[in-house]
């Protein structure tokens, strides 16, 4: 492609783009989007204030607490975030609203012609080095008071992590990815410290985690904020040294609430606790404990896509008073097993699906893995698509019972899809 090249829909950039490096290839590295960021940007800034979060879970929710948060109080606010359900143009928002073709397409322009002037030959992007240039281009374009970027893996080799934040989250640590990022949780807790700066905020949201995000922390100076020692949530109060809260109830775990609303006292804008609160109970998050009504039945929609979020997913669960049926699909390189294990007392039944792709997972595997947790034959159900897994479990549901739809975002996605679908038909 030449530096004039263009296009005139999302899709059409976007499927060159896969052509050029599909979205599962992953090259972990800052050399490459360093070299086109400096064309790109010229070192001006994407907003006058940026929050990066990294961590295993936690990411999307905290963004969108913050971004809620930002709207209550009258702020601009744009938001990166990934991977998407339907659209790309999810993953890049301004106020809430998602990007349009139009200004993704003229942002891809501007991203391609500085991959020819980087560098005497054309500098190659990923994927997500693509995603996170086109994002803060036009963040830059915007000026918005705030600025979220979410880490897509790890934090320090990160794409996101070429833009200097203000204030840095890490949410919490768990074993995941562990092809990129390793076995070994003190080293994966480093990685994600990797978004700290020196002299910066850092703020660590995850009581009793890894020691090495706040050594990390304290070794390049940054300002270290830890859940339960700088700041704490008991009950339905937060406090710091300086400051307190009362928190409404919200669906998002108390550490990461108390994380948001450290982040928040530290911005340079006038926001009141009375916007904190509003923005709190406003926020809504696309797939995680996302509640719906279709054809007559009330489905849960929740990425939990490891044992971690699982946990999560089963504390919520648990609460439910009626049977629940679970629509599952998930990845091979996730631990699928534990993620079965910890939500096997909370299903009635399940309806389990493929993936495909070079991550995916075939039935057969996840038979295996249901039955040595316990799930006899009687309680699952081998379907080929989410999509007949959906219609399976709605069709056999009784009115007063529930549906999940969990596992990784491309089944919450396939499901919203095709949701979506049958509605305009």
């Amino acid at each position: 492609m030449t530096s004039t090249a263009s296009f005139t829909t999302a899709q059409e950039w976007i499927t060159w783009l896969e052509k050029q490096h599909p979205v599962h290839d992953i090259e972990l590295g800052l050399g490459r989007i360093s070299l086109v960021a400096t064309q790109l940007l010229a070192d001006r800034p994407i907003a006058k204030q940026v929050i990066t979060v990294a961590g295993t879970n936690g990411k999307g929710s905290t963004i969108a607490y913050l971004g809620a948060i930002c709207k209550a109080a009258g702020l601009s606010y744009a938001a990166l975030t990934s991977p998407h359900f339907i659209s790309f143009n999810e993953r890049i928002s301004f106020n809430g609203q998602m990007v349009s073709d139009s200004e993704l397409c003229a942002s891809f322009g501007r991203v391609n012609a500085a991959r020819h002037a980087a560098a005497e030959e054309t500098v190659e992007l990923t994927f997500f080095e693509f995603n996170a240039l086109l994002a803060f281009d036009l963040m830059q374009q915007a000026q918005p008071d705030v600025a979220l970027l979410e880490i897509g893996l790890g934090g320090r080799l990160d794409a996101v992590n070429i833009i200097d934040p203000d204030i840095a989250i890490v949410t919490s640590i768990a074993l995941d990815h562990i092809d990129w990022l390793g076995s070994d949780i003190q080293v994966i807790g480093r990685e994600k410290a990797g978004i700290f700066r020196s002299g910066k905020a850092a703020i660590y949201g995850h009581i009793d985690g890894p020691k090495s995000v706040m050594n990390y922390a304290n070794e390049i100076g940054a300002v270290l904020y830890q859940n339960g020692h700088q700041f704490t949530q008991t009950d339905k109060q937060w406090q710091n040294a300086d400051d307190s809260l009362i928190v409404p109830d919200v669906k998002l775990p108390p550490m990461n609430v108390a994380a948001v609303i450290q982040a928040v006292k530290l911005l340079p804008f006038a926001i009141s606790d009375e916007a904190i609160q509003q923005g709190l109970r406003d926020a809504r998050l696309m797939g995680r404990y996302q509640e719906l009504n279709w054809k007559g039945a009330d489905i849960i929609l929740d990425v939990a896509h490891n044992p971690h979020a699982a946990a999560n997913l089963g504390c919520e669960l648990a609460q439910e008073t009626n049977p629940v049926h679970g629509v599952f699909a998930i990845l091979s390189d996730k631990d699928y097993g534990a993620v079965i294990d910890v939500l096997s007392e909370h299903l009635g039944h399940w309806y389990i699906a493929p993936t495909t792709g070079p991550r995916g997972l075939t039935t057969d595997d996840l038979v295996v893995a249901l039955e040595a947790a316990g799930v006899s034959k009687d309680q699952y159900h081998v379907c080929q698509s989410v999509e007949q897994a959906l219609e399976d479990a709605v069709a056999a549901a009784d009115a007063q019972d529930r549906i999940l739809v969990f596992g990784s975002f491309h089944t919450v996605g396939d499901a919203l899809s095709y949701m979506e679908s049958q509605q305009e038909t």
